[in-house]
């Protein structure tokens, strides 16, 4: 086996120089691709790469930088017959040639890829691997990608050789214009090195373009984003166009002498020339640097930027105030730092043209929420016709609004994610700079838009289910993403701090099996709706806290699902983030506009004033949380409105409608025995009083005046009283039969719980027997379930979860087509529930 691996990054190595320069040297003539002279010409090529070889160089590159099908279909008719034998014959010339190891060149198609042209992935991917695998045949010690000035290019055939043979290391050069950036892509080096070290380069690097003292800063830039090792090879100058039509490249070997000790001193491990150089200039270098260990440079990898395209100077450094209803808490004004100390390497992330850390001190960052047609009507529809002017527009706005990444989610009744979410990526990539979040439990969906994006995404999510786990992590190690980790399993959603935390730590373990890095995961200790818990809130943030602090990870809240169903949601998502931040929360999906400017940075403070200001920033957020759950019980004017009378009425009948309004659980029971005493019949009580009490409530749910935590306590409250009314039935009529019964569950891959909850509290309260499966339930358990009901209810919050429901709901049908089914759930339309041939219902009032 070769030793190549062992002495890359630990022995200076020299690369041969330039191909074409000794061919033009050796006047030899060809008609079609220079490299169809590995068959026609082999002892030339052979003889070259000896000459360089005696120079002093350790690593032949072979004759084959056009040898891809595109190239060679470009030269002569039947050019690219001889594919395979050009390519495999060059592995074995260079070998000859006498250097200790042979690196398989390839070079750029000639295709344009999407979204810059309309070469795709798939097409580009072929190409190199139809290349590699010739290539292959001759055993090389490495693959060299050079000379690539569109980062999707390089990096699918990055994926292409690594597919080819994942025993041949991958080195990855690219070439950079005189402002520092690829030609095409427009990608940093840092960025590029970031990107093709995530699709498993083994080296990384750059050459042409530029001459040694243009490439030297380049080199320190991108040796300052990894910890790879790093390959130059500068032209011998820029080129300059004579008046003989002729190029003439005017560097000196000297030149490359100041090069080479310059490039040794700052980290970099293996260094060529390229365009116009001979081997007199390989002389040089190998006089240079030859046989001398690689300098391991301390400040080398640390120096990923903390700025992000949005936001160059980092002023999300902090949270200078809770915000709450659009205004400053004095008590925290200018203090709360963002951070908690945490020995964590930082998530890193990328566009093909910029990059964002995430974590280990670095400014929280926002990924924008709102390309997500879930609740947005102008969205889904555009989305629905084949239109992306909605996403363009809301990518704009959000980079506006000093987003760092962009969440995109494009889930919804009747849209084919899998063709869809793919075009939305690629055209939200061309047009922003921002790194993307790639939200959906669509593998297919997934895997081609994680193939199709020219960058290093950030997947949401994956969770402890085994089906999530077998299915994402193997798309995230390929395509070289960071992950979104749920702390949820097959079991669903953990209530305490420790369950959850053994659910992240299943979900590391399995990541390491596919050689995912810790800094690669990013928990988000999942945010419940403080509507149906208070105390959630608290085990989510304990959670986050504990998974920086032992785990040492980096974490990630999708804040506002804290005040679904409540009121005044932007306060309390903003007090909520403001809480999060102040124990060091490195990332949250949130509406950027909501932001507004007033969470800004600040210099840290000490520990102490750390502690204090954590407690001021969960007081306001308590602060928040407490009025919001107080508005339903005190909504006066709802009930002015709808005419109810208050509590001391002394109408016993407007009194039980008040208690059941107001969730008066204690209170309603003794209401209806008071009715009952003044001669009304349970019957009467039931349907005359307590029935149009929570219908009009829900009415009022329904056009935004009354709350979740209303509604919910109301249906508690009317189960007591109607529970109390049974008691007041003739002898035997109380036990009667229920009035029908219900299976309701909500589908597999989906834990939100409150509209079924809402609805199962409302259909009891009606004496209606419910069978309430639980949250994220099996097809096959609800096929079981519903052997007898007279109804079958499927709930179901998110986009991705769509098919589960439409999956079960063919099932059901299939098994009884006499069984009716109801859909429901903020995702479900009623075009999209007759689709599937089930019924709808808009909530649970309907």
């Amino acid at each position: 086996m070769s030793d190549f691996l062992t002495r890359l990054g630990r022995d200076m190595l020299v690369l041969e120089g330039a191909m074409g320069t000794m061919l033009q040297a050796a006047d030899i003539e060809y008609d079609g691709a220079p490299e169809a002279l590995n068959l026609t010409a082999p002892d030339v090529i052979t003889g070259i790469h000896r000459l360089y070889h005696e120079a002093g160089a350790d690593c032949a590159i072979t004759n084959t930088f056009g040898g891809s099908r595109p190239q060679l279909s470009a030269h002569a008719h039947g050019a690219t017959d001889i594919l395979v034998d050009v390519n495999r014959v060059a592995v074995e010339l260079a070998r000859a040639g006498g250097a200790p190891y042979v690196l398989a060149d390839l070079g750029p198609t000639g295709l344009v890829m999407e979204p810059l042209g309309s070469a795709t992935f798939d097409e580009v991917y072929e190409a190199f691997a139809e290349q590699a695998a010739a290539l292959a045949q001759g055993r090389p010690d490495a693959f060299l990608l050079e000379t690539f000035t569109d980062i999707a290019e390089v990096r699918a055939a990055a994926l292409a050789c690594r597919d080819v043979d994942a025993d041949i290391p991958v080195l990855a050069l690219v070439t950079f214009g005189s402002d520092g950036r690829m030609e095409l892509s427009g990608t940093d080096p840092a960025t590029a090195a970031i990107i093709l070290r995530a699709v498993g380069a083994a080296a990384v690097g750059m050459n042409c373009g530029l001459g040694p003292a243009q490439m030297g800063p380049l080199a320190q830039a991108m040796l300052a984003a990894t910890t790879l090792p790093v390959i130059t090879q500068p032209n011998a100058g820029l080129p300059e166009l004579r008046a003989d039509g002729h190029t003439h490249f005017p560097g000196t070997p000297e030149d490359f002498r100041t090069f080479a000790h310059a490039m040794r001193q700052a980290g970099v491990a293996a260094i060529g020339s390229c365009c116009g150089s001979t081997p007199d200039f390989t002389a040089v270098i190998a006089d240079e640097v030859g046989g001398k260990a690689v300098i391991a440079v301390p400040s080398q990898a640390r120096g990923v930027s903390v700025g992000t395209p949005s936001d160059p100077e980092g002023r999300l450094a902090s949270v200078g105030s809770a915000v709450v209803g659009g205004r400053q808490s004095d008590a925290s004004a200018g203090k709360l730092s963002l951070q908690t100390s945490s020995p964590a390497r930082p998530t890193i992330v990328a566009s093909p043209r910029a990059h964002v850390a995430i974590g280990a001190g670095n400014p929280c960052r926002i990924i924008g929420e709102r390309i997500n047609p879930t609740g947005k009507a102008r969205l889904k529809d555009s989305l629905l016709t084949g239109s992306m002017s909605v996403v363009r527009q809301f990518a704009i706005e959000q980079a506006a609004d000093h987003a760092d990444l962009l969440d995109i989610n494009v889930g919804a009744a009747g849209i084919d994610e899998a063709a869809t979410l793919p075009r939305a990526v690629i055209t939200v990539a061309a047009l922003s700079s921002l790194p993307l979040s790639i939200d959906t439990t669509n593998v297919a969906a997934l895997e081609t838009s994680l193939k199709r994006y020219p960058g290093k995404a950030l997947v949401n999510s994956v969770t402890g289910e085994e089906r999530s786990l077998s299915t994402i992590l193997p798309l995230v190690a390929r395509y070289g993403a960071a992950v979104v980790v749920l702390p949820l399993d097959d079991d669903g959603i953990p209530p305490t701090v420790e369950a959850r935390l053994a659910v992240v730590e299943k979900i590391r373990e399995r990541a390491h099996t596919y050689h995912i890095p810790d800094e690669d995961l990013l928990v988000d200790s999942l945010v419940m709706a403080a509507a149906a818990d208070p105390d959630a809130p608290t085990v989510t943030l304990d959670t986050m806290e504990t998974v920086k602090t032992r785990l040492h990870l980096n974490t990630l809240l999708g804040v506002s699902n804290v005040s679904h169903g409540l009121p005044n949601r932007p306060a309390l998502n903003r007090a909520f983030l403001a809480a999060a931040m102040a124990r060091g929360l490195d990332a949250a999906i949130f509406n950027p506009g909501e932001i507004a400017g007033e969470l800004v940075g600040n210099d840290r403070s000490s520990h102490g004033e750390i502690t204090t200001l954590t407690t001021l920033s969960w007081q306001v957020f308590t602060d928040t949380l407490t009025q919001a759950l107080e508005i339903p019980k005190s909504n006066a004017a709802h009930r002015e409105a709808s005419g109810n009378a208050p509590a001391d009425t002394p109408d016993p009948a407007a009194q039980l409608t008040a208690a059941v309004q107001q969730g008066d659980s204690d209170g309603a029971p003794a209401l209806v025995d008071a009715l009952t005493s003044e001669g009304m019949t349970a019957t009467d009580i039931i349907e005359g009083v307590l029935t149009p009490a929570i219908q009009e409530l829900g009415a009022g749910f329904a056009t935004g005046a009354v709350f979740l935590p209303q509604l919910m306590a109301a249906a508690e409250a009317m189960k007591a009283a109607v529970a109390q009314a049974k008691t007041h039935l003739p002898d035997g009529q109380a036990d009667a039969a229920p009035r029908g019964r219900v299976v309701f569950a909500t589908v597999k891959g989906d834990i939100h719980s409150i509209g079924k909850d809402i609805c199962v509290s409302l259909l009891e309260s009606q004496n209606i027997a419910v069978n309430d499966l639980g949250v994220d339930v099996d097809p096959q358990a609800i096929l079981a379930a519903a052997r007898g009901a007279d109804v079958v209810c499927l709930s179901a919050l998110m986009t991705t979860t769509l098919p589960a429901m439409e999956a079960t709901t063919v099932a059901l049908r299939q098994n009884d087509p006499n069984l009716p089914v109801a859909l429901g759930g903020a995702v479900v339309t009623r075009d999209w529930a007759a689709s599937v041939g089930a019924l709808y219902t808009k909530d649970a009032p309907a």
